[in-house]
């Protein structure tokens, strides 16, 4: 059933995965950590975007890191590549590791979106960025969210005063199909 859902995850997201990546603007030689990376479709798509970008990440799901690890090495990318299994509220990384963070469509199962911003910024170099991908969940959100800025209906305006709260400066909210986007930059 992973598997399956998986796959519906790629095609419904496809376009959300092509604005993430024009919004993250990759520059040679950055490394990327994806919190939730499913199938892998979006860390292939970001390594593809630059023969010298490396991208890490963690998936709390033992069929997803296979899948994407399988999906990476398959295509010949695996050594630019890092995926664990793992979640949000603690990485595997040491201190300033990333020039950039991506989360897509996974905020809403942060159960502590304040922990777990924290402990970004600690795996995020000074200067460095962050993109969530949020599913618009603003008219109608669904009570069983781990995550309570989720549930709350304001979770765009929410997530942005998270972010403020831990010295990050919102630069887009940006639309893509039934997606919304923040980016914002680190301060220091």
């Amino acid at each position: 059933m992973g598997k399956l859902f998986g796959k519906l995850m790629e095609w419904t997201n496809v376009g959300a995965y092509r604005k993430a990546i024009e919004t993250l603007a990759p520059a040679p030689n950055e490394r990327f950590l994806e919190i939730g990376f499913g199938t892998g479709l979006f860390a292939q798509m970001l390594l593809l975007s630059s023969s010298e970008t490396f991208v890490a990440g963690v998936d709390p799901t033992p069929t997803m890191v296979k899948t994407a690890i399988d999906r990476l090495s398959d295509r010949g990318l695996r050594d630019r590549s890092d995926l664990r299994e793992g979640t949000d509220e603690s990485l595997p990384w040491t201190d300033n590791q990333f020039d950039a963070i991506i989360a897509i469509h996974c905020f809403q199962f942060w159960q502590d979106p304040d922990r777990s911003i924290a402990e970004i910024g600690r795996v995020l170099r000074p200067k460095g960025r962050i993109v969530i991908v949020f599913r618009d969940h603003s008219s109608n959100p669904p009570t069983w969210l781990p995550n309570p800025i989720s549930r709350s209906g304001q979770e765009i305006e929410l997530a942005t005063s998270l972010l403020k709260k831990h010295g990050y400066i919102p630069v887009e909210h940006i639309s893509a199909g039934s997606s919304r986007i923040i980016r914002a930059d680190r301060c220091a």
